[in-house]
């Protein structure tokens, strides 16, 4: 029988705040185990302040489809708010706060927001525009390609991320590319989302 006093997989709402399991006693820590320069990690890793794209949801499905009712969906960007020392997380997306217990938020797998993909540096170019045999990295999403964004990050086009160009079809539809030991090929829309740089060999 379900213990009535047992609040670790219940959720609270109000004034905005919603929190998930765990306690929701928070305060901001800026030293806890902060994350390196790793393409993506979990939810706990990232310091307070940070922006992050979530790119995988581990767990049950029903672990999973909760967390998307409250939100927290593929390749939506989230604000680091504040974290415990327990590793509970508080995140913001839009108007709204979220609290995750240290369990729930470890299986949240994100990836970094780059200052670059708001940025137009001068060795930004377009996917199209790599030779065959070329490297590129990721850098970002168009901001108006959301949905692109949210199907390409859990394939591993996260920003930082380097491939090599392998193949142009004869129209220049589909790209296909070499990333993370395997080839994927991306329609012209999808390869127009990505904001991304040459890599000089």
């Amino acid at each position: 029988m379900k213990d009535p006093n047992d609040t670790r997989h219940q959720s609270r709402t109000g004034w905005g705040f919603t929190f998930f399991g765990g306690t929701d006693t928070y305060q901001e820590q800026s030293s806890i185990a902060p994350h390196t320069n790793q393409t993506s990690f979990p939810l706990t890793m990232a310091n307070v302040g940070d922006r992050v794209w979530i790119v995988k949801l581990n767990g049950e499905d029903g672990f999973a489809r909760r967390l998307m009712d409250m939100g927290l969906t593929l390749g939506c960007e989230l604000q680091i708010v504040s974290r415990t020392a327990s590793g509970s997380v508080v995140v913001g997306i839009q108007d709204n706060r979220i609290g995750l217990g240290a369990g729930m938020a470890h299986q949240v797998v994100v990836t970094a927001v780059h200052q670059a993909q708001h940025q137009q540096g001068k060795t930004n170019t377009k996917l199209r525009n790599l030779a065959v045999g070329c490297r590129g990295r990721v850098v970002g999403y168009e901001q108006t390609a959301r949905a692109y964004r949210e199907k390409l990050l859990p394939m591993g086009l996260t920003p930082g991320t380097e491939f090599t160009v392998t193949r142009h079809a004869p129209l220049g539809d589909p790209i296909e590319i070499e990333v993370r030991g395997f080839h994927l090929s991306l329609r012209k829309d999808e390869a127009d989302a990505l904001r991304i740089e040459e890599v000089q060999s």
